[in-house]
């Protein structure tokens, strides 16, 4: 009875009121506490606009719609989403547009339909309420909140409408209070617990609304310590759910501020959570579908930020990628700063390297911010579990990668709808991936899958992992070229196997070329062999996913088309070389690559680029020396990595793990700098800590 059959006795004594019209009257001319992402200060903002259009035939289309509230036809999962009743929020967005009270009828005889039969609802997941669990409280909350707000004493809302809405809310958050009363790790309690507190806030009125805010601060503490790793990634590595969990803080965290006296944006996990989007984020502005994911636009979120932290490259990345109206739109969601808010700093880009996210276990490869940049997302993390199912997928080491602001290789990604006849063995699926199959072997949960090798270089990146998934260890290293010409090369080792099938996805069909296979459009790739004689058999497929148009900002679902490379050997190489328009010419030898008037050779753990006359242009290193014709280039203790280019003189980037003394190949040097430092001129530097270095040399003329 407590939660759900409140009585009007029970609200009105939950909220020390003598009578229904005198809370609604209260509750609905107050100035204050209003919803967080406020529908009414954004329709005062967005009236006139095309967004505001849109909000308003959205909700024509529900006018006179019949629903039947049972029907277990909208499957095993939707059926709960279904049950979040967002499909209704149009109706509250358009009155708040308009005014027009044929909304605010329609929402009453389709809300109180709803509450009539919820207590009839069933659901086929055992153990799980349809009506009664986190999510579901989470979201139908979050849109009341905002519908009482907005309808307040519109005579088209009936008074038992209006009351079945309230006790909504109330019996929700009463709920979620005892459900979430100690620490559970996954997205549902992240989300509930910021509701919670939400609720607490608007509706200080209830007499248990302290106790709510007390326990929603609590879980939502105790998720930024263990629930958010410590590069800001939401446990479950996926963006799609990351991001529900950024939406549920920023919400807690603009109450927090404006209405409870809580600064919860200072807290380092929430600053965190934005970076990551940062880190993981394309230059056309979406971050690809990793595991149970759709795929993600991260602008408006991190406008947000912005709004909350003061951040300018979250500003500068939004601007880059939101429409002049779509920067209204999401501005007329937050309410105004308070006076001490954090000044807004000049928009600045955010650095543009190449990086890990240790926790999360994701690599980036990026080449810039510019439209045209490459970028490269690997996977070399767990597989992590959650109390209903896991949203993870069963593959390592494998990799996405974009250029021209499309998918260049591309995966499954999440589903359609868990519901989905291809989500166990498609979508979640190794086969669904870019990575290497093993045929006939399962694909283990417990893969144990390690970073061995990252470096971070000026002409080159490179990551080498390994993981356990099969009965024989996968090894796999990436290097990826960031000097134009630019490309990929990806060796793989897998001990002991008979039979490897090494796969990628792409947009647009494979054709043969010149002993490999190249995309029939671009942009796209060609995908060669090292050695085509260690081909076996060619393997093609097809199957969806969600497919990014940057410019409408969507992501309908597509066709991708697979590439399988049979092979028998235990170790086999293969270069991707990216094309926006026509397949390059490229001979792949071994370890030696030809392309575009330079040979770049790859011999253990480092790189050389001459040109065609054999002069020798740049040259890196992953390990401990960095040799060219039997020249040490570079030498150190202690040397992890080295990255140098003669080019109008010597320039070195060096990482060391300890102080030491680097010596270099550099004859003639008459001008020596480290990290800006002028020094005596000379073939040997101390390096006096472990860390990045940057020397330069020249020779007088």
């Amino acid at each position: 009875m407590r939660m759900r059959h409140i009585t009007d006795e029970d609200l009105l004594a939950a909220t020390g009121t003598a009578t229904v019209e005198e809370l609604r009257r209260h509750l609905s001319t107050r100035t204050g506490p209003r919803p967080v992402f406020d529908v009414a200060r954004w329709a005062a903002g967005m009236s006139g606009t095309e967004a505001a259009a849109q909000a308003v035939a959205a909700a024509g289309e529900l006018l006179g719609t019949e629903v039947d509230f049972l029907d277990k036809g909208h499957g095993r999962s939707r059926l709960y989403g279904f049950h979040y009743l967002r499909w209704m929020s149009p109706l509250v967005s358009a009155y708040a547009l308009t005014r027009d009270p044929a909304y605010a009828k329609e929402w009453d005889r389709l809300f109180g339909q709803w509450y009539d039969s919820r207590d009839r609802v069933t659901g086929d997941w055992p153990g799980l309420d349809v009506i009664w669990y986190s999510l579901g409280v989470w979201a139908r909350s979050s849109l009341v909140t905002q519908a009482l707000a907005v309808f307040g004493e519109e005579p088209a809302l009936s008074r038992e409408g209006w009351l079945q809405m309230v006790k909504t809310v109330l019996g929700g958050a009463r709920w979620a209070a005892e459900e979430h009363d100690e620490f559970r790790q996954g997205n549902w309690q992240f989300a509930c617990a910021s509701e919670l507190l939400h609720v607490a806030a608007v509706f200080h009125e209830f007499g248990e609304a302290s106790s709510w805010a007390e326990v929603a601060k609590a879980r939502i503490l105790d998720h930024l310590e263990l629930d958010v790793r410590a590069d800001g990634g939401h446990h479950e590595r996926s963006p799609g759910y990351h991001s529900m969990c950024v939406e549920a803080v920023q919400r807690a965290a603009v109450i927090g501020e404006q209405y409870l006296g809580w600064d919860l944006a200072a807290h380092p996990r929430v600053r965190a959570m934005h970076d990551w989007y940062v880190a993981l984020v394309t230059p056309a502005g979406w971050i690809p579908h990793l595991q149970d994911s759709g795929l993600f636009w991260p602008a408006a979120h991190l406008l947000r930020g912005h709004y909350l932290l003061g951040d300018p490259g979250y500003e500068a990345l939004a601007r880059r990628w939101l429409s002049p109206e779509q920067l209204r739109s999401e501005l007329a969601w937050l309410p105004p700063r308070l006076d001490d808010a954090p000044a807004p700093a000049p928009a600045s880009e955010p650095d543009a390297s190449s990086r890990t996210l240790d926790t999360s276990q994701y690599a980036v490869f990026r080449t810039g911010w510019e439209p045209d940049a490459l970028h490269t997302v690997v996977n070399y993390g767990p597989f992590v579990g959650h109390e209903l199912e896991p949203h993870s997928h069963h593959a390592a080491l494998d990799f996405v990668l974009s250029g021209w602001g499309v998918p260049l290789a591309w995966e499954a990604g999440g589903p359609p709808s868990y519901d989905d006849p291809g989500y166990y063995d498609w979508f979640q699926a190794t086969r669904g991936h870019n990575t290497v199959l093993l045929p006939g072997a399962a694909f283990a949960a417990d893969r144990d899958a390690a970073c061995d090798t990252f470096a971070a270089l000026p002409h080159v990146d490179v990551f080498a992992g390994h993981h356990h998934g099969y009965p024989n260890r996968h090894d796999r290293r990436i290097v990826f070229v960031r000097e134009a010409p630019s490309y990929w090369l990806v060796t793989d080792e897998i001990e002991e196997a008979p039979e490897a099938v090494w796969q990628l996805h792409g947009r647009s069909p494979w054709m043969e070329r010149a002993g490999g296979h190249a995309n029939v459009r671009g942009p796209g790739l060609y995908v060669l062999p090292a050695d085509p004689e260690a081909v076996t058999g060619v393997l093609h497929g097809t199957g969806p996913s969600r497919i990014p148009d940057p410019a409408a900002r969507t992501a309908e679902y597509g066709e991708v088309h697979t590439l399988g490379l049979r092979q028998r050997a235990e170790t086999f190489t293969v270069g991707l070389f990216p094309f926006a328009e026509n397949p390059p010419a490229v001979r792949l030898r071994g370890g030696e690559v030809c392309l575009d008037g330079v040979v770049d050779v790859f011999s253990g753990h480092q790189w050389t680029r001459c040109d065609t006359d054999g002069v020798l242009l740049a040259a890196a290193s992953w390990g401990p020396s960095l040799v060219h014709d039997g020249i040490a280039l570079v030498e150190a203790r202690g040397l992890a990595a080295a990255d140098i280019t003669y080019r109008g003189g010597f320039a070195a980037v060096v990482d060391t793990d300890r102080c030491t003394e680097l010596r270099v190949h550099a004859p003639g040097v008459t001008r020596l700098a480290l990290n800006g430092v002028r020094l005596r001129p000379g073939l040997t530097v101390t390096l006096p800590s472990s860390g990045r270095w940057h020397l330069e040399a020249a020779a007088d003329d």
